[in-house]
C-alpha cells in the first residue's frame, strides 16, 4: 500500500509539472537539449555541431543577441537580434538578420566561394525568431525565415522548424 501511495504521489507531481506551461508572445519551449541548434533548410535537416553558441553583447544602442552554429559539412546558421529584450518575438528582416551559408566544396575552404543567404528583402520581415525562455544564463526558442541569395535575390532557401537551447556568453 505504501508503494501505491508513493507511485500516486509521483504521478500527481508529474501531472502538475506537465500541466503548467508558460504562455507569452515567445511561444512554447521547443524542448531541445541544452547546446542544440537545429533547422530544416529546404526540407533537409541541419544539426549544428561546431561552434554552437549564443552571445549577448552590450552596446550603447542596446543589447545584441547572436545565435550561431555550423556543421562539419561547412553549413552555418546565424541570427543577430538588435535591441534584444528577453522573451518575445523578433522579426527577421533588415534590422534583425538571419543567415544561412555554406561552402559548395567543403574540401576547398576559399572564402570567395561561400554561398550566403540573408533574411534581407527590402524592409519586409521574412521570418521570425521567438525566444520562449531566457534567464540571463540560457536561452531557448524557435526561428524560421526565407533566405535570399546575396548576389541573386531570385534564388531563395526556406529555413523552417528552427530550434535552439543554448547557454549564454555575455560580452560586456
Amino acid at each position: 500500500m505504501k508503494t501505491l501511495k508513493q507511485i500516486s504521489l509521483i504521478l500527481l507531481m508529474s501531472l502538475a509539472v506537465v500541466a503548467c506551461k508558460k504562455d507569452d508572445d515567445g511561444g512554447e519551449d521547443p524542448g531541445e537539449a541544452t547546446g542544440t541548434l537545429t533547422a530544416k533548410i529546404d526540407g533537409a535537416t541541419l544539426t549544428a555541431d561546431i561552434a554552437v553558441q549564443a552571445q549577448i553583447t552590450n552596446s550603447p544602442q542596446g543589447d545584441v543577441l547572436t545565435i550561431s552554429g555550423g556543421t562539419s559539412q561547412s553549413e552555418n546558421l546565424q541570427m543577430i537580434i538588435q535591441n534584444f529584450d528577453g522573451v518575445g518575438t523578433y522579426d527577421l528582416s533588415f534590422i534583425n538578420i538571419g543567415t544561412y551559408s555554406y561552402l559548395p566544396d567543403p574540401s576547398n575552404p576559399d572564402p570567395n566561394t561561400v554561398v550566403i543567404y540573408l533574411s534581407l528583402n527590402g524592409t519586409d520581415a521574412t521570418g521570425e525568431l521567438r525566444v520562449s525562455s531566457f534567464d540571463g544564463n540560457s536561452i531557448e526558442g524557435t526561428f524560421n525565415f526565407t533566405g535570399y541569395k546575396q548576389d541573386d535575390a531570385t534564388d531563395t532557401v526556406e529555413v523552417t522548424e528552427g530550434k535552439f537551447n543554448l547557454e549564454i556568453t555575455n560580452n560586456n
